[in-house]
């Protein structure tokens, strides 16, 4: 690749990550917004407690019916906490796969990660040293891969719940559990997305 092709394609790259990175905070921004709230809520709710104003629980002795105003409070906050999980996880699938179309593009492959990485690099463009982590981590949300994602887990346990264990024994038969959801158990965070939206910027021409 020339130098003109190289600079061309790092801009355009640039300015597709830049948008992309808009793109995911515009998404999380409504939630980040509902939880502050629900913590406001929660906070004017439990001073109201303290001076005897109100109550966490009401109960109706006719009916037999009650109401948590905390555990409504708590299913509001995990729906919010869900939806981010759910577009971080989108996101972080998306830029890969920027990353992965682009770099067919540079090297000319249309090879494996490897392969492109290889391919990458014959063309005086290399790559940043956590695309490995960020292809594992793809992998186990797209396909719950049961060999990506004992080795995410091994080399970045941070990406997954922190009560996770992939060797628990089913308690009612003693094994190891036929079906482990990897996916499932991946978590992550704002800086997180961040951090791989920087890292396909870091293994694109410069």
């Amino acid at each position: 690749m020339t130098k003109f092709l190289k600079t061309v394609s790092a801009a355009l790259f640039s300015n597709k990550v830049d948008r992309l990175r808009l793109a995911f905070h515009a998404a999380v921004a409504p939630f980040h917004s509902e939880l502050a709230e629900l913590q406001t809520q929660h906070d004017a709710h439990a001073a109201k407690v303290q001076a005897k104003q109100a109550v966490w629980e009401e109960f109706d002795e006719e009916t037999g019916s009650g109401w948590s105003f905390g555990e409504d409070l708590a299913e509001r906050r995990e729906d919010a906490d869900d939806a981010l999980l759910t577009i971080r996880k989108a996101f972080v699938m998306a830029v890969y796969h920027l990353w992965e179309r682009s770099a067919q593009r540079w090297g000319k492959s249309d090879d494996d990660h490897k392969g492109l990485v290889k391919a990458l690099a014959k063309a005086g463009i290399g790559v940043d040293s956590r695309l490995g982590e960020l292809h594992l981590l793809v992998n186990c949300l797209k396909h719950n891969s049961k060999k990506a994602a004992p080795e995410l887990f091994a080399n970045v346990p941070s990406l997954f719940a922190p009560d996770f264990d992939p060797n628990a024994l089913n308690t009612i038969t003693g094994k190891p559990f036929s079906r482990i959801d990897w996916a499932e158990n991946i978590v992550l965070t704002d800086a997180d997305v961040d951090r791989y939206l920087d890292v396909v910027l870091n293994s694109a021409p410069k």
